[in-house]
């Protein structure tokens, strides 16, 4: 999770280290920027099949929809734009091994997080 933690960092969250059942929204604005990069790098470097771009992008579209409401969307909109910046950096813009994982742990991370608000109702 290396990706999500620069992420966080860049857009002023820490890493947390209390584990609760709780979701918190500095997890879930972690997990929206490594998917919202992963969505960008796929976009540049086409390291998904169509089938699973499309899935990626449908799941993204869907957490975007989660969080109306529940965070600002002027904040995700910047957590975006940052997101893209660091997608467009070195080693991701090469779209070699780090682009790779990237990729994977948002198709990950985005599966989960619908799955934890789709439990919770709330965030």
């Amino acid at each position: 999770m290396t990706f999500l933690k620069n992420i966080a960092a860049a857009i002023g969250f820490g890493s947390s280290s209390a584990k609760s059942k709780e979701i918190t929204t500095e997890e879930i604005i972690e997990a929206y920027a490594g998917v919202s990069a992963g969505v960008e790098i796929n976009r540049r470097c086409s390291i998904l099949s169509v089938t699973e771009t499309n899935s990626l992008e449908q799941a993204f579209n869907q957490l975007n929809k989660a969080l109306e409401g529940k965070i600002d969307q002027e904040f995700l909109s910047m957590v975006r734009e940052t997101s893209k910046k660091m997608a467009d950096e070195s080693p991701y813009n090469e779209c070699g091994q780090k682009a790779h994982e990237a990729v994977t742990e948002a198709q990950e991370v985005v599966a989960y997080w619908l799955r934890e608000l789709g439990k919770n109702g709330k965030s």
